[in-house]
């Protein structure tokens, strides 16, 4: 075992940051005066941001009536709120893209976060508790922790997962065994380093026990649900390879009816293919 949470909470500064483009767009975009227009200045400015962002853009994702093909029309459809998450979401995948996480591939890491992504948004909308962009992201990030985890104790992580195929456990205990630590809380402590809301902190820190969040807020509730629907789906992993147990009064919490599951299902499998590859292409 290592000497635990405070190690790793220590050596978070050995990751990649967020790019300079993220935080100058973000800085824009909550400055009064700033305008869709120096938003989409910044971003040009990085050409592999810009091809990434319209590819999400033209994603099966939005689904826009009509391709998209410069950034300024991009956000403008997408709207500020969105856009921000948007531009979030590809800086985070960008950052970490091409790093290996040993025994879990950075490709299947990002196929499940995504489509966890999908999921919560899809649950958002039809049951009307959440906004769906916010779900989207809380989603997108739930499990965020795993990748320092994976980079700072790919040793320890290793042991930890073939603990967990051995069924000694589920993996976010295993975690605690193994490092003092879980996914979970470095999660929320990576995304406060960002300076991301704490909504989405709360959502990661949260998503595997959300009845302990106080109070409780409807981002986790999805995020929960989202993230048992995805694991149910087998759609990539970051390395849990059972499907959680349901929260019921999450469940209740999401506005979902067991009628509406289908729905959920075949919107998050018929997108996350198109989305994933628009995110992580060269």
């Amino acid at each position: 075992m290592t000497d635990g949470k405070e190690q790793i909470l220590q050596r978070l500064g050995e990751l990649p940051s967020l790019p300079a483009v993220y935080h100058r767009v973000r800085e824009t975009l909550e400055d009064p005066r700033g305008s869709l227009e120096n938003v989409a200045a910044i971003i040009e400015t990085d050409p592999a941001l810009t091809a990434r962002l319209l590819r999400v853009a033209n994603s099966a994702l939005y689904g826009l009536a009509a391709k998209v093909d410069n950034v300024r029309r991009a956000l403008t459809i997408i709207g500020t709120s969105e856009a921000h998450h948007l531009i979030l979401a590809t800086t985070v995948i960008s950052a970490f893209r091409d790093l290996p996480l040993g025994a879990v591939s950075m490709r299947s890491f990002w196929e499940h976060s995504i489509a966890c992504g999908i999921a919560a948004r899809v649950i958002a909308r039809i049951g009307g508790r959440a906004s769906p962009e916010h779900a989207y992201l809380a989603g997108l990030l739930h499990d965020v922790g795993r990748l320092p985890l994976f980079i700072l104790e790919p040793h320890v992580m290793s042991a930890a997962l073939q603990a967990h195929r051995d069924r000694q456990g589920h993996l976010q205990d295993l975690e605690r065994q193994f490092l003092g630590t879980t996914h979970a809380e470095i999660g929320a402590a990576l995304l406060r380093t960002w300076h991301i809301p704490e909504s989405f902190g709360a959502a990661a820190a949260y998503h595997h026990n959300p009845a302990e969040e106080r109070p409780a807020t409807p981002e986790t509730a999805v995020t929960h649900v989202a993230d048992l629907i995805v694991n149910a789906l087998r759609i990539g992993t970051s390395g849990t390879r059972w499907t959680p147990v349901l929260d019921d009064r999450a469940w209740l919490a999401v506005g979902l009816e067991t009628g509406d599951l289908p729905a959920v299902v075949e919107t998050t499998i018929s997108t996350a293919r198109d989305v994933t590859s628009a995110f992580l292409e060269p």
